[in-house]
């Protein structure tokens, strides 16, 4: 292992590094910390001037004000239903895709990969009105079907496992060939254990996109019944001007952030080898 540069100019570059990085640090630190005492404060406290970060007294009860007072428990099930079922699809698709495109000789199969890679480079929005006129046709409007399987796949999810799955010697796959192991099986048994840290990566990546994703839910889901969490804040926000309004509001953006923050908490290991993996370092 080389030893750091011990250079004047190097060490100041390392502090400054650091200072920045610590800086970025407290500084989100300091907004998420805000966003959780402004939701306990009351209506008066929030916008007073001059600021002021603790609440007086704390009010607990606000937390309880976004399932009293608008269908935010609706929201939540309904993004949860959503965030699940694509993350379950897409792992499914991009990780018999990425095998494909990784372990299997065919013609075709580079240019296949290339025109992949393409949509990558086109913005979902320019889709959004073929493949409403689409879901439209199929009837699928204010549906979950609507919801799910327009994004169950993905150009990345689809790079991702090829990649990873690149990795994985052919020589495994041929022994256990051998000993009578079939293509799903060998593909279940040998390779998914190991690229459990890029199967991690992706499921976190789509289900965060999943769970933000504000256009589409707005377009296909409209009615109550198939309304998700982002569509669901922007409308409480709409009818909730004003400082009374606001811890109502803050506390919805905190419990509304909680499944992907205990889901990077929980994956943060096998995300950081996924994305290790992939990028091919040791």
């Amino acid at each position: 292992m080389m030893p750091r540069s011990s250079h004047p100019a190097a060490v100041t570059g390392r502090v400054l590094g650091w200072l920045v990085v610590a800086a970025g640090g407290v500084m989100f630190a300091a907004v998420l910390v805000y966003a959780v005492l402004s939701a306990l404060k009351p209506a008066g406290q929030v916008l007073s001037v001059p600021l002021r970060w603790l609440p007086d007294p704390f009010q607990w009860s606000n937390i309880l004000l976004p399932f009293t007072e608008t269908a935010f428990a609706r929201f939540y099930l309904n993004s949860a239903v959503v965030g699940v079922a694509v993350t379950a699809l897409n792992v499914f698709t991009c990780t018999l895709a990425g095998y494909s495109f990784a372990k299997y000789r065919y013609p075709g199969r580079n240019a296949a990969f290339v025109v992949v890679l393409a949509t990558a480079m086109v913005p979902l929005e320019v889709i959004y009105v073929p493949l409403y006129a689409l879901v439209y046709d199929l009837g699928w409007v204010n549906s979950f079907a609507g919801l799910i399987v327009p994004a169950g796949t993905s150009a990345f999810g689809i790079f991702l496992m090829r990649q990873a799955m690149t990795q994985v010697p052919d020589e495994l796959l041929e022994a256990a060939r051998i000993d009578g192991a079939g293509e799903l099986r060998t593909l279940v048994r040998i390779v998914m254990p190991l690229v459990r840290g890029p199967l991690a990566a992706l499921a976190l990546f789509i289900f965060m996109t999943n769970w933000d994703s504000h256009l589409w839910p707005l377009l296909v889901g409209s009615d109550e019944a198939h309304t998700t969490l982002p569509v669901g804040l922007s409308a409480m926000q709409a009818n909730n001007l004003g400082a009374a309004g606001i811890p109502m509001m803050m506390a919805a953006a905190i419990l509304a952030l909680l499944p992907t923050l205990l889901l990077f908490l929980t994956l943060q290991k096998r995300f950081v080898q996924g994305v290790a993996m992939t990028a091919g370092i040791r």
